[in-house]
C-alpha cells in the first residue's frame, strides 16, 4: 500500500514533494490497473503481472487453439464419413435392384426382347453407380482413397479405370491411430484385380552403397543402429555403428576395429549378395554380441553377425533381406537376365508387345508398363520382394504373355498363366470342375473310371485318359497329364508332353506320334467340364498337327461391381442365361462388400464422434484451468478498488497537510 511517510515534515520541501508525488502516482497506477482488470475481466493483463501464471496461460492458449482446430477437423471428418455412408447406401440399393433384375431374367420365363429391355435398365444403373463412385463433398472425392483431388473412375477403352490410390485421406483428429475419412473405390467397389501377384521372390542383392534403411534385417525388423561387442581371442572391443548409413560403413567400421588385433581379417559382402561374411586370420576366433545397453535393439542380431566366427574360415552371417525398390537394378535381381526381352500385354481389347531390353531398373519396368495406357500397372508388393501386375480396368480382362519362346514375364514373376496359377482363378474365378469321389450305385464301392475327366486321342489313334483329382494348380494339371501319358506307355517328352505355350498363354499338348498330318483331339468323359474349363476341349492341332494349343482361361479380370454389372448387361443383351446367372451370383458378393465397407465406415464415424466428445470435455477442462489463472475475481477486485480509492483520498489529504507546514510550525 502506498502511504505518505510521517517524517516528511523534517526533510527539504523538494524531497517531500517528490516522495508524495511518487506515492500518489503509485496509487493512481494501481487504480488504473484495477480499472483495466475490471473492464477486461482478466487478472493477468501482461506477463509481468504474474510470470508463472502467464507462462501457463500461454501453454493453455496454444492447447485450446489446437483443440479447436481438431474440433473443426472432427466435425468435417464426421460430415465426410456420413456422406460416404449415404453414398454406399445408395450404391447398395442400385446393386440390389440389378440383382433383382438378374434373378427375374434367369430361366426360360424370359425372352430375348425382355432381356434386351432390362439390359438398358442395368446400363442406367451402371452409369449411376459410376457417378456415385465419383461423388464429391467440398471438392473431396469420397472414393478416391488418399487422392481426393482427381476423378477416381474414368472410362477408358472398353472399361472403367480406377485412378485413385491409398486407403483414405487422413486428418489430425487427435487420436493415437489415424482414421481415414474417405474410402478407396478399391475397398468399396473392388476396382482393381488381386492378380497377378508376383509368383517369385526376386531376392535383390545388396552392394556397399545399399542403405541400411533399405534392409529388412536378419530378424525382419530393419537394422537398428548402436554399439556392438567384439571379442578377438579374448580382447574386448566396442564398435559404435550409430553413424553408419550404408553397408560399406558397417564393413569399414568392423574392419578398422578388428584389423589392429587381427591384420588378416576380411569383412565383406558374401558372394550371395545378401549377407555379411567375416574371415578371421588363422587361429583368431571372433565373437560378436550386442552390448547390454543394446540387447533389446539387437544391432548385431539385425546385421546377422551375432555369432562366433572361427579363425581361418569364411563364415557367412544371416540373410539381411534387401528390399526390392524402384531404384533396384535389374542386374541385382535373382533369376533375372539382363537385357530383358519382350512381353505381350492385352487389356481393354488392346494388345501391346512391350520391349523391355532398355530397362535397367525396376522403375524402368514400372514406367514402361504404365506408358502403354491400357489400364495395367506394375507395383512392388508390400513385402518388397516381388512385383505385382494389376488390372485397373473394370469390365475388361488382362493377360501377360511370353513372346516367341521368351521367358521375360516368367523371370519377373508376372506371367498371368504360369505353373503356379491356381485352378480356382480360371474362368473369372469360377474355377475348373473336376470329377472326384464317384461310387458304384449298385455296390457303393469307389468307381475310379467314373472320375476320368477327359481323353486325349493322339495322331496314331492311341488314347490317354486323364483323372485330374487332387490338382489345384496348372503345374499339377501338367504333371498329371504327363504321368497319365507315361502310364499309357508313351515316352515323355519324346512322343508326347503337356506344357505351357511358348508364345502366348494356354496349355499345349505336343504330339510327336505318326502320321504327322493327323490331328490331336481332346474329348470330355463322364460329363466332366474339366477340359472345357482348361480351354483344351476339341482344340485342333497346329504346326502340322504336332501341337495342340488350348485357350487362355486364366485371364485376369477385375472382380468389381462395375465389371459384374457390365457382365450382366452384356449377358442380357446376348440372351445368355448362363451369363446372367453367373453375373447375378457375383452381385451378391458385391452387396456383401458394400455391407462390410459401410460397417467399417460406421466404426470410423463412431471413433470420430467419440473423439469429438473427448475433445469437448478436455477443452472444457483446459478453459476452466485457464479461467482460474486468468479471470478476475470481481468481489476481490471491487474491494481492492475501494481500498485504493480511500488510499488515494487519504494520500491527497496528507499531502495537502504536509505541504502546508513550514519551519515556524516546528518552532512553536
Amino acid at each position: 500500500m502506498s502511504i505518505i511517510p510521517s517524517n516528511l515534515g523534517r526533510v527539504p520541501n523538494m524531497l517531500s514533494s517528490k516522495l508524495m508525488l511518487g506515492s500518489l502516482n503509485r496509487t493512481n497506477q494501481g487504480l488504473l490497473d484495477m480499472q483495466m482488470k475490471l473492464a477486461s475481466g482478466k487478472s493477468v493483463l501482461r506477463p509481468s503481472d504474474a510470470p508463472v501464471a502467464a507462462s501457463s496461460i500461454a501453454v493453455l492458449d496454444d492447447l485450446i487453439e489446437r483443440r479447436e482446430q481438431r474440433m473443426r477437423n472432427l466435425t468435417h471428418g464426421e460430415t465426410v464419413l456420413n456422406n460416404v455412408d449415404s453414398a454406399l447406401g445408395e450404391a447398395g440399393s442400385l446393386v440390389l435392384e440389378a440383382k433383382s433384375i438378374g434373378l427375374g431374367e434367369v430361366g426360360s420365363g424370359s425372352d430375348a426382347a425382355t432381356r434386351s429391355t432390362q439390359a438398358v435398365v442395368v446400363d442406367s444403373i451402371l452409369e449411376q453407380l459410376i457417378a456415385i463412385g465419383n461423388r464429391q463433398y467440398q471438392d473431396l472425392y469420397l472414393f478416391g482413397g488418399s487422392d481426393t483431388a482427381s476423378t477416381p473412375l474414368n472410362k477408358l477403352l472398353s472399361g472403367v479405370q480406377y485412378m485413385g490410390q491409398g486407403e483414405g485421406l487422413l486428418t489430425d483428429i487427435g487420436l493415437s491411430r489415424s482414421v481415414p475419412i474417405t474410402v478407396s473405390a478399391e475397398e468399396a467397389f473392388g476396382v482393381m484385380s488381386k492378380r497377378v501377384q508376383g509368383e517369385r521372390d526376386l531376392e535383390p542383392v545388396m552392394t556397399g552403397q545399399t542403405r541400411l534403411a533399405d534392409l529388412k534385417g536378419a530378424r525382419g525388423l530393419g537394422v537398428a543402429l548402436g554399439a556392438i561387442n567384439i571379442n578377438v581371442n579374448g580382447t574386448e572391443l566396442t564398435v559404435d555403428l550409430t553413424g553408419s548409413h550404408t553397408v560399406q560403413d558397417v564393413i569399414d567400421a568392423l574392419q578398422n576395429a578388428i584389423e589392429p588385433i587381427d591384420p588378416d581379417v576380411v569383412v565383406q559382402i558374401d558372394t550371395s549378395g545378401r549377407a555379411l561374411s567375416i574371415t578371421p586370420g588363422a587361429g583368431m576366433d571372433i565373437t560378436i554380441t550386442d552390448t547390454p545397453s543394446n540387447a533389446q535393439g539387437g544391432v548385431a542380431a539385425d546385421l546377422g553377425i551375432k555369432q562366433v566366427f572361427p579363425g581361418g574360415v569364411s563364415t557367412v552371417g544371416e540373410d539381411l533381406n534387401p528390399k526390392l525398390l524402384p531404384s533396384s537394378s535389374l542386374d541385382d535381381l535373382s533369376g533375372v537376365n539382363v537385357p530383358l526381352g519382350t512381353i505381350r500385354i492385352t487389356n481393354g481389347g488392346q494388345t501391346r508387345e512391350l520391349d523391355l531390353s532398355g530397362a535397367e531398373t525396376v522403375q524402368d519396368v514400372i514406367n514402361a508398363v504404365a506408358g502403354l495406357k491400357i489400364g495395367v500397372k506394375v507395383e512392388i508388393n508390400k513385402d518388397q520382394d516381388r512385383l505385382n501386375i494389376i488390372n485397373t480396368l473394370s469390365g475388361s480382362v488382362m493377360t501377360v504373355e511370353e513372346v516367341n519362346g521368351g521367358d521375360t514375364a516368367t523371370q519377373l514373376g508376372i506371367r498371368s498363366m504360369s505353373g503356379t496359377t491356381k485352378l480356382s482363378e480360371f474362368n473369372h474365378g469360377t474355377g475348373v470342375e473336376i470329377l472326384t469321389g464317384s461310387v458304384d450305385p449298385q455296390t457303393g464301392d469307389p468307381k475310379p473310371e467314373a472320375d476320368l475327366d477327359f481323353r486325349i486321342m493322339l495322331k496314331n489313334g492311341e488314347t490317354i485318359d486323364v483323372d485330374l483329382a487332387g490338382a489345384s494348380t496348372v503345374q499339377d494339371v501338367l504333371d498329371i497329364i504327363n504321368a497319365a501319358a507315361d502310364d499309357a506307355g508313351h515316352d515323355v517328352p519324346a512322343e508326347f508332353e503337356a506344357g505351357l505355350a511358348a508364345d502366348g498363354n494356354g496349355i499345349t499338348l505336343t504330339d510327336n506320334t505318326s502320321p504327322p498330318d493327323a490331328a490331336t483331339t481332346v474329348t470330355a468323359l463322364n460329363g466332366s467340364f474339366a477340359a472345357e474349363h482348361l480351354g483344351i476341349l476339341g482344340t485342333t492341332g497346329t504346326n502340322g498337327g504336332a501341337t495342340l494349343t488350348g485357350e487362355d482361361r486364366a485371364t485376369v479380370a477385375v472382380e468389381s461391381v462395375i465389371s459384374h454389372l457390365i457382365m450382366l448387361r452384356d449377358a442380357l443383351e446376348s440372351n445368355d442365361s448362363n451369363g446372367i446367372s453367373i453375373a447375378t451370383a457375383k452381385l451378391e458378393d458385391d452387396l456383401d462388400r458394400f455391407t462390410q465397407t459401410r460397417a467399417k465406415v460406421g466404426v470410423r464415424t463412431r471413433q470420430v464422434t467419440d473423439a469429438a466428445l473427448r475433445e469437448e470435455d478436455l477443452q472444457i477442462q483446459d478453459k476452466s484451468l485457464k479461467s482460474q489463472l486468468q479471470d478476475l475475481d470481481y468481489t476481490e477486485a471491487a474491494l481492492r478498488f475501494s481500498v485504493l480509492q480511500q488510499q488515494l483520498q487519504a494520500g491527497l489529504q496528507t499531502a495537502s497537510f504536509v505541504s502546508s507546514l513550514s519551519l515556524l510550525d516546528f518552532l512553536r
